[in-house]
């Protein structure tokens, strides 16, 4: 009986994922998903995803965020490096001020409020709440939301703020990626072969890192094992198809966790919502404004590097407003890794030390 939930569930999500795509929602394969399994799972109490399914997708979101750590940001660091532990200092505070602020004011168990306020990708951060008790579906409507407000509001924003500002003459950071051939390069040497190396080693590492008990390790062992891969040879692959069908599973993981309560209580999260928004563009403001004046950045960079967006989607966005797309997306890809793979072991520790302080 269980096969049978578990393969409707299934349907369900990718039939969200399709209509997402349709209508042009955000990141479909974890948003649409997610929706059509919360829906169906909050008015039937029919859906249901086996927890191994949890390890694996957090091994593929793991081993995308590696790949996306290269050879020329790893040497781009030294020149980025003042903005960038300004950044995460910045929104680790960001992180913990709200946490605590939904915890106190609202009542959220501490994780749940913490972990709603991580900058990183929908899927990975839902996925690490599950990991870590926290309320999953709680996480992702706040992912979910951060997430579009930001890409509805901030290019506005980032214009508003830079109107008067003459586009900027940067100044260009090392652009080349090459590498000297390894064993494992000559070994793994077809498109196939490397796609399903890269998976044997997300899962292996995600298996390793679910078994060590470490915080969110399925996805943290994964990010530093596909990493040091791609860093140091060519024989790492992922199709965006590997991609969405984790996305669809995660979507479907945290949707399979929503019951009637969960949909009775969304108005409540309008307050934190509203003072989450308000807070990243504070931040947002703050670390440009620092950044501008010190030479570290020009200002409209500056708003999009720290923009709690998704890398490509700032990236993109840049592009037509003439900031330094380089720059920004050294930033914005270890602002994600961070997220992803540091953010959950903090969280943890301010846990442990608020329960202690009782």
């Amino acid at each position: 009986m269980e096969l049978v939930h578990i393969l409707v569930t299934l349907l369900v999500a990718i039939a969200g994922f399709l209509i997402g795509r349709r209508i042009g929602i955000p990141v479909p394969a974890m948003i649409g998903s997610m929706l059509a399994v919360g829906i169906f799972s909050a008015f039937t109490g029919f859906a249901l995803m086996p927890t191994p399914i949890k390890m694996f997708s957090q091994g593929i979101s793991g081993a995308f965020i590696g790949m996306s750590v290269t050879r020329r940001d790893v040497r781009n660091i030294p020149h980025m490096v003042k903005p960038l532990i300004m950044l995460l200092v910045m929104l680790t505070a960001n992180t913990i001020v709200l946490g605590f602020v939904f915890h106190l004011v609202f009542g959220w168990d501490l994780m749940t409020g913490l972990l709603s306020c991580v900058a990183g990708g929908i899927a990975d951060v839902s996925l690490i709440a599950m990991d870590m008790n926290a309320d999953a579906s709680t996480v992702a409507i706040m992912q979910t939301i951060r997430l579009a407000s930001v890409l509805a509001i901030f290019p506005t924003w980032i214009s508003f703020m830079t109107r008067d500002q003459p586009e900027c003459e940067h100044e260009p950071l090392d652009m080349s990626q090459e590498g000297s051939d390894t064993i494992l390069d000559r070994i793994v040497n077809t498109p196939r072969k490397r796609t399903v190396f890269t998976l044997v080693v997300s899962v292996v590492c995600g298996a390793a890192g679910y078994m060590s008990g470490v915080p969110a390790g399925a996805l943290l062992f994964s990010l530093i094992g596909v990493a040091a891969l791609n860093l140091t040879t060519d024989a790492t692959r992922m199709p965006m198809s590997i991609k969405r069908m984790a996305q669809v599973l995660a979507g479907s993981l945290v949707g399979s966790t929503v019951t009637p309560d969960t949909i009775s209580h969304l108005g409540s999260l309008i307050g934190p919502i509203v003072i989450m928004f308000v807070m990243y563009m504070f931040v947002n403001f703050l670390f440009s404004l620092i950044a501008s004046r010190t030479g570290m950045l020009d200002m409209r960079s500056a708003l999009f590097a720290s923009s709690p967006g998704g890398a490509s989607d700032m990236a993109l966005i840049a592009a037509d407003l003439g900031a330094d797309l380089t720059k920004i997306a050294v930033l914005q890809i270890f602002r994600a890794a961070y997220a992803a793979g540091i953010m959950p072991q903090v969280a943890n520790l301010v846990v442990h030390l608020a329960e202690g302080a009782l």
